[in-house]
């Protein structure tokens, strides 16, 4: 895959500096381009894809989705054969953003799959088949970080910008996927670990060259993170009257960005609720390209389904680097607006700015009553080495493990390292901080062969991150405490970063739309 990525990053932007004249007649539709050149390569390079996506399904797709299935007692799960086929996915357009101040390159391109290709899997020694499948959305490439060498290109990153339209059909076993709760699992599962792969906050990061930082790569740190409050709502219209004759209606409004989403509270029969609800957002580099914050307004019913009043969006470019206050109005409706402020926070490696950012907190939360965040942690699993399971009637066995990072009470996981006492996991998990002078960061290694035992545990307290230069704890290997093992010193090897909110410097601090 690596020489897949090579050849096409080479073409790319041999493309993409000599054919900009060429193409920039040949609109489509309004702000993307003809993308026949990027079919034209994508035809010849099909071919070499298939290793790939193998290694894809395998390693990365296949431990997820065997995770997912076992809660419903669907057990090994696993990836047999997948065969790309002979149609490969096409582009409709292409757009390139231009920015010559970051150092990479991002792209969209609509693309759709109707193709021939076949996957083989197996549940529970059964064989089951995936085809016909169709697939269609607008997809982001970015191509990071920029290199001096050949292919100049370090890595790519790939993700959908929305959730895209997903069609197959299952094929295999009649006693197992005849039954309608079994294909609905089964869909569900496959469209989730999709999501979490690769749309929008998820990237999919493929590596090309050997010689940049992988964690870096892999799970960089935010650009920055934007605060988004939603204050009120006016002259909201009621669309039905009830069986309590009321004139007024029980708004909620919901904020949505990618798969990221936000409800406010419902406020009882008023066409002007005052929300005052506060939302944090983790951005990457290239979330101001191309993307917009929707909000929906609707109207609470508890007997019937709940009434659509409007809907209204920010482009998320008016944001970035800046804050702003304005009234929003409806995109298709002629009654109702949405008032809304929206400040971006860029990241500090200094400590200096938590305590403004701390003050400033307590302030908003007066009126708000929910908790808002000074920092950004960024935590990379690399490794663990030396772990032993033990078994009450058994000797050490080598253990199927993964890492749960623990931050009060949210909790993330990594995948399963099958078999083995010394498990590279090579992920990171981003998290918002409340206050890292009282804060603890947990990990806990877990062996999920022996009805998720835990081996050992890691706590740091993020307050000493903050006496690190650049509040950077990197490559460092944490002894696993109660790991049970005097013989062996059983550690896990972690990067830690912190990185403190700090308000944008810009121009304009606040401006507000012209109705």
């Amino acid at each position: 895959m690596e020489m897949v990525c090579s050849r096409l990053c080479c073409a790319l932007c041999s493309c993409l500096s000599g054919t900009t004249d060429s193409v920039s007649d040949k609109v489509t539709f309004p702000d993307m381009e003809s993308a026949e050149w990027l079919n034209l390569l994508i035809r010849q390079l099909w071919p070499s894809a298939e290793q790939y996506a193998n290694e894809l399904c395998r390693n990365t797709i296949g431990p997820a989705l065997r995770s997912a299935l076992e809660v419903y007692k669907l057990k090994s799960f696993r990836f047999e054969e997948v065969e790309l086929g002979q149609t490969p996915p096409r582009f409709t357009g292409i757009k390139v953003y231009d920015d010559q101040a970051l150092p990479e390159v991002v792209m969209d391109v609509d693309c759709e799959y109707f193709g021939d290709g076949k996957i083989k899997a197996s549940i529970s020694d059964m064989p089951i088949g995936i085809e016909d499948m169709q697939l269609s959305g607008r997809l982001r490439i970015v191509m990071k970080p920029l290199v001096k060498d050949l292919p100049l290109v370090g890595g790519v990153h790939v993700l959908f910008l929305g959730k895209p339209k997903l069609s197959y059909n299952l094929t295999g076993t009649a006693n197992v996927l005849d039954l309608p709760v079994v294909k609905s699992i089964l869909y569900r599962a496959v469209e989730e670990q999709v999501e979490r792969l690769m749309v929008m906050p998820n990237k999919l990061p493929i590596q090309i060259v050997n010689s940049i930082d992988v964690a870096d790569f892999m799970c960089p740190v935010p650009s920055g993170v934007v605060r988004l409050h939603i204050i009120e709502a006016e002259n909201l219209a009621k669309k039905d009257i009830g069986i309590l004759n009321m004139n007024k209606p029980d708004p909620y409004c919901i904020m949505r960005i990618g798969l990221q989403n936000f409800k406010t509270e419902t406020f009882k029969n008023t066409s002007n609720p005052k929300w005052d609800a506060c939302k944090e957002y983790l951005c990457s580099s290239d979330t101001r390209f191309g993307n917009k914050i929707h909000f929906e307004v609707f109207d609470h019913d508890r007997m019937t389904d709940d009434d659509f009043i409007f809907m209204t969006n920010l482009d998320f470019q008016e944001i970035w680097k800046n804050e702003i206050d304005t009234w929003l109005r409806p995109t298709e409706s002629n009654s109702g607006s949405l008032h809304i402020k929206a400040t971006w926070y860029d990241l500090s490696d200094s400590a200096d700015s938590l305590q403004i950012q701390l003050e400033e907190m307590c302030a908003l939360q007066l009126p708000t009553k929910k908790p808002l965040h000074s920092a950004v942690l960024v935590v990379w699993v690399d490794a663990a080495k030396n772990l032993v399971s033990r078994h009450r009637f058994r000797k050490k066995s080598e253990p199927d493990t993964f890492v749960r990072v623990i931050v009060d009470d949210v909790k993330k996981e990594s995948t399963v390292r099958e078999r083995t006492k010394d498990p590279v996991y090579r992920e990171g998990f981003v998290f918002l901080i409340r206050n890292p002078w009282t804060q603890k960061l947990r990990l806990e290694v877990i062996d999920r062969r022996r009805t998720e035992r835990r081996l050992g545990r890691v706590e740091v307290d993020l307050n000493s991150v903050l006496n690190e230069p650049k509040l950077e704890v990197r490559g460092k290997e944490f002894d696993l405490q109660d790991s049970g093992d005097e013989e062996e010193r059983a550690t896990l090897k972690l990067n830690i970063i912190l990185r403190i909110l700090k308000k944008a410097a810009t121009e304009t601090n606040e401006r507000v739309a012209v109705e």
